[in-house]
């Protein structure tokens, strides 16, 4: 359980992360970036950092994450200043340690190989590419819809749609690019599009655990993306969601049909027709679902079946790794946007004779001007193989005492 450092300690701690380079990671948009102290006074702490500045916002509060001592600590922190190369911050409330890091990292021992490929065949599509990735899986047997059928699940499609809609789509970017903000918003993000009522505007917050509707604060992030003056952000919300009002618009719906990294198109529901009630989070999931089953029904039914596959092996250059997971970077521009979030994998981890096979999924993503670094958590390893990873790694037997608390894995682990 996380457990916030008392007073004199948190100032001692922050103070030799700062005298011994301890380098930081700070959370902001859809990644973490190395950032270090260099200054430290009664009103705030300064970092260094080389990450866009189109994620820093003065007043906003951020996430920093750090190792001291090989125990993981995190703090939140508003920023009171940002420049080009640094960010000053003020002190924060509370230091926290304790959080639930199964291992501690280490540098990979000099015998250590380690290699990936991709679980399932990638496909090499022309269809616009998101930062988001769906491993298109079967849906469950008690779907809605089913996916066997594409022409019975469209004529579906329609007749659902057409209890909540005055006008439904299923639009495809075959042979064509995101024309409207709409279509590059959800592009760029990934994300629903949902505009419960055009009287309320966006969302303000997301109800789901894991991300995936667009709020009013994702959209600014969006115009600054598209390089919107900050002085008009604000201003561009609001202009968007009047013009919706304005053009009688009374709710509307886009679900990305996501493909791997790809977004081959989106479901599209409006409704300009009163009476009809407005749309809701129900509606939302019946068309989230229905995307996923459609994007599942193409690839069964042989939509990519000619497009040209991507390899699947690539070597990591492994920076640190523990028996929980490991961190590696890479240079190539086709894995910093296909492999993302969410990813799964197959690791083959070489040491002293022996290859231990896992697989694992991708939890962090964070880029700098010429590599892109990827936080890699194990979710399946067979209990022998992992105890031999275990004492590669700690020079020592695997005890029923290090299972207490392993994600995953503990139960694995302590198998006989």
């Amino acid at each position: 359980m996380a457990t916030n450092l008392k007073r004199i300690e948190k100032e001692f701690i922050l103070g030799s992360a700062r005298d011994d380079k301890i380098p930081f990671l700070l959370i902001a948009g859809s990644g973490e970036w190395p950032c270090l102290i260099t200054s430290m006074t009664a009103d705030g702490i300064a970092f260094s950092h080389a990450m866009p500045l189109r994620l820093l916002r003065r007043s906003q509060i951020y996430e920093f994450r750090f190792i001291y001592r090989e125990q993981p600590m995190a703090f939140r922190a508003r920023i009171l200043e940002v420049k080009e190369s640094s960010v000053v911050t003020e002190l924060p409330e509370a230091v926290y340690k304790n959080l639930g890091r199964r291992y501690s990292r280490r540098a990979p021992p000099t015998e250590l190989g380690v290699s990936f490929s991709f679980k399932g065949d990638r496909y090499e599509l022309s269809f616009p590419t998101t930062r988001e990735f769906e491993p298109v899986v079967e849906p469950e047997l008690d779907s809605a819809f089913d996916p066997h059928d594409i022409r019975a699940l469209v004529r579906e499609f329609n007749e659902r749609a057409s209890e909540f809609a005055s006008e439904r789509a299923l639009r495809m970017f075959k042979d064509r690019r995101p024309e409207t903000q709409e279509e590059r918003l959800i592009v760029r993000t990934g994300k629903i599009y949902f505009l419960p009522t055009s009287v309320g505007g966006l969302p303000t917050a997301d109800p789901y655990v894991s991300p995936r509707i667009v709020t009013r604060d994702v959209f600014a992030e969006f115009l600054r993306y598209e390089e919107v003056r900050e002085d008009l952000v604000a201003d561009e919300v609001l202009r968007f969601e009047r013009n919706k009002k304005a053009s009688g618009i009374l709710s509307e719906l886009m679900v990305p049909l996501l493909f791997q990294e790809y977004v081959i198109g989106y479901v599209y529901l409006v409704n300009t027709q009163a009476g009809k009630p407005p749309f809701d989070l129900p509606v939302l999931e019946t068309f989230h679902q229905f995307a996923k089953v459609l994007a599942y029904s193409l690839k069964v039914n042989g939509y990519f079946r000619n497009a040209p596959k991507k390899p699947r092996d690539f070597a990591a250059d492994v920076i640190d790794i523990s028996a929980g997971g490991l961190l590696f970077s890479n240079s190539s521009r086709d894995l910093s946007t296909s492999l993302l979030p969410g990813s799964d994998m197959e690791l083959s981890i070489k040491a002293k004779g022996r290859t231990v096979k896992a697989l694992a999924s991708v939890k962090r993503v964070y880029r700098d001007a010429s590599r892109s670094y990827f936080g890699v958590e194990y979710a399946e390893v067979s209990p022998e193989d992992f105890r031999f990873l275990f004492e590669c790694l700690y020079g020592r037997g695997f005890t029923d005492e290090d299972a207490v608390g392993i994600e995953g894995l503990g139960p694995k682990a302590s198998q006989k």
